[in-house]
């Protein structure tokens, strides 16, 4: 993972926890969490990044998950305070992997992962489920055994609530373009 901070006059901070400095600092180590927490920031704190990993060893054998495989045990390493408040009040932007998750806009910092999620459930995941669903409804015709909307749900992998909801939330859409509603297409 790459983190990059970017500050006014040039600056970026890069944070990189593909290689750490010693060889092995989580011994028995097979599998490594990193968690960046950038919540504090929104409100004039910090950003942080935490690390967990799950240690594997012989004595963990005998506890076994639902497919017959030893279970690691998940343990806590270390928080790194990448930004303090101090630092997130010249931060201009915050990118993981090359994706923006935090921008100034207009002298406030705004949550640009948040925003891309609300963006894309919107523009892409909305109008794909409506989609799918037509699809699957034709698909099915007369011949299902159970309830039809269930089965189309479960087979577009969500519930029969939840695609109510974003039914209504298209139609609302596809109503305010019809009546006059503003278009922002990119």
């Amino acid at each position: 993972m790459i983190v990059k901070a970017y500050y006014p006059g040039g600056l970026v901070d890069v944070f990189d926890t593909d290689h750490f400095t010693e060889a092995l600092p989580l011994r028995g180590n097979l599998l490594t969490n990193y968690v960046l927490d950038w919540s504090g920031a929104l409100s004039g704190g910090g950003i942080w990044m935490r690390a967990y990993w799950h240690e594997t060893a012989d004595e963990y054998r005998g506890v076994v998950d639902d497919a017959g495989l030893p279970v690691a045990r998940r343990r806590d390493g270390w928080s790194f305070l990448m930004a303090d408040a101090g630092d997130v009040a010249m931060l201009e932007r915050l990118t993981l992997d090359g994706e923006i998750v935090l921008e100034r806009i207009a002298g406030a910092l705004v949550d640009a992962a948040a925003l891309m999620r609300a963006y894309d459930a919107a523009d892409d995941l909305g109008p794909r489920a409506v989609s799918a669903h037509r699809y699957l409804e034709a698909l099915q015709g007369d011949g299902c055994a159970g309830d039809p909307e269930d089965e189309i749900c479960r087979r577009m992998g969500m519930t029969f609530e939840t695609w109510r909801e974003i039914e209504a939330a298209q139609t609302a859409i596809a109503a305010s373009s019809v009546h006059g509603g503003e278009d922002f297409d990119d």
